[in-house]
């Protein structure tokens, strides 16, 4: 246990000391091969090599690595102002190969707080068979810790199946010390068989985008209720399915608006805690040497 702690200590302080800049205009993001696959627990013992990017604006550091089989990220957020409401509103990561800036492909990576009922719901929804056994012991506990993976696509999306072609599902990890955060999410390459992937292949460039944060029911919901303070941590935002926000041209997927039945928006939506924050690089994928 020391040594984990040992390596993800020096890995985040080669962050602080190595980081750079965000990339230049029409400047390419260089991913780093990985002769392993990376291991996706939010510790960041395998990122020791890599030099980290500060995007700018949202002051998030981040990096790439990838195989022949997935594209691995790790972002790090050491000031909860840039971190914003994540913990309410997971992160979506959007992928295309075009030259143009699209989000007709993406991932929702959110961690959730569910009740034992909830978590044997969700588990049941999504294909899984529970024995009382196992719904006794998930009971144990009142609430449990979920990390989810939400494919964005256009509705009428069909993936090329492949019987031979071997894919790996989208994940993610995060873990918190302090004021730093550290994500880490794998994201296939190939969208064969499923929906979640890039459609790319090492040595292809591509453009990501990162879009998190934004003011949301549930945040006010919970501030009215005294749950949440305006440092909006995860212990303190109580057990909620809510994931919406709108995205920065007004479309509202959820969040707070005007809409009948809606909570009105107040003056946290000017506060920066609560802002949207989103960011887009075009990345060069590595290829084994």
């Amino acid at each position: 246990m020391f040594g984990k702690r040992t390596a993800f200590t020096l890995a985040l302080a080669a962050f602080t000391v190595l980081a750079a800049a965000g990339p230049a205009a029409g400047q390419a993001v260089e991913s780093l091969w990985a002769p392993v696959p990376v291991t996706i627990d939010g510790v960041a013992q395998e990122w020791d090599e890599s030099t980290p990017v500060i995007d700018d604006k949202s002051k998030v550091e981040y990096a790439l690595r990838n195989d022949e089989r997935n594209l691995y990220i790790i972002m790090v957020f050491k000031n909860p102002l840039y971190k914003s409401t994540l913990d309410y509103t997971g992160m979506k990561i959007y992928f295309t190969t075009g030259a143009k800036k699209s989000k007709d492909f993406g991932i929702l990576f959110q961690k959730k707080q569910l009740t034992a009922e909830g978590l044997i719901a969700n588990l049941q929804q999504r294909g899984q068979v529970l024995t009382e056994e196992q719904k006794a012991e998930i009971r144990k506990k009142a609430t449990h810790i979920v990390f989810s993976e939400e494919i964005i696509k256009p509705k009428k999306a069909v993936a090329p199946a492949d019987p031979a072609v071997e894919t790996d599902p989208p994940i993610f990890r995060t873990i918190e010390k302090g004021r730093l955060s550290v994500c880490e999410f794998r994201i296939p390459l190939s969208r064969v068989n499923q929906l979640g992937g890039i459609g790319a292949e090492p040595g292809q460039s591509i453009l990501l985008g990162f879009e998190w944060g934004g003011m949301t029911n549930q945040i006010l919901r919970d501030m009215m209720a005294g749950r949440s303070d305006r440092s909006v941590t995860s212990s303190e935002r109580g057990v909620s399915s809510d994931r919406g926000f709108s995205d920065e041209s007004g479309d509202d997927s959820g969040g707070v608006g005007s809409r009948p039945g809606q909570i009105p928006a107040s003056e946290y939506n000017r506060d920066p805690r609560y802002m949207i924050r989103s960011f887009w690089i075009q990345a060069k994928l590595a290829t084994k040497s």
